[in-house]
């Protein structure tokens, strides 16, 4: 009898020590299986990046660049720039205190800027006076398109022009340096090639 109460209480032992392995591994699927469900770091919690996360948080969102139109020349600006102007100028000197009288001739154009690097520069025209080698670079062009008013310098010489634009004629005065004063007139040639500069050599030939 003491045999046979021995021998099942061994077998029952093994039966609960048998059945507990087999729940482990069980409550290890389950507890890793469901640990997603409740972590708030797992995938099941990541939101779906849309179009406005993506602006908001993955970066800066790009600026787009509007490229700046080019103005487009008035009916006055395009009376001043199509024609080739001609004429002369007058200047009193005050060392010789005698009038001087060359001709002139003008050739406006849309603003640009031309060359490159430390050359780069901006380019309103020129003017060729007699007796020069070359063309003289106009600078701060400026035109009314209501008045007429035109105005204009040559800063290698120091020189500024303010004149009123009527039909195909300029005509105003100008200062050249500070005490040297005078006229000046110019009539459109519109029969006359404008000698344009030279892209390439950003300069006018």
């Amino acid at each position: 009898m003491g045999y046979t109460m021995t021998h099942w209480c061994r077998k029952l032992i093994r039966f609960l020590l048998f059945s507990v392995l087999l729940t482990i591994p069980v409550a290890l699927i389950g507890a890793c299986g469901g640990g997603y469900e409740n972590d708030a770091t797992g995938p099941a919690s990541v939101p779906e990046l849309g179009a406005a996360r993506l602006g908001a948080g993955a970066g800066p969102t790009p600026i787009p660049v509007t490229p700046t139109p080019t103005p487009t020349p008035s009916p006055t600006q395009l009376t001043l720039y199509d024609p080739v102007w001609e004429g002369t100028y007058t200047v009193h000197d005050s060392v010789t205190n005698a009038d001087v009288t060359r001709n002139m001739v003008v050739e406006f154009m849309p603003k640009q800027m031309v060359g490159e690097g430390a050359d780069r520069r901006r380019d309103e025209g020129a003017m060729f006076i007699e007796g020069n080698d070359g063309w003289l670079a106009l600078s701060f062009v400026r035109v009314n398109e209501e008045t007429g008013v035109v105005s204009f310098r040559v800063d290698v010489s120091s020189t500024k022009f303010d004149g009123v634009l009527e039909g195909d004629k300029i005509a105003g005065t100008l200062l050249e340096g500070s005490v040297n004063k005078g006229t000046f007139e110019l009539h459109a040639n519109r029969g006359k090639e404008p000698q344009r500069r030279d892209a390439e050599a950003g300069g006018w030939g």
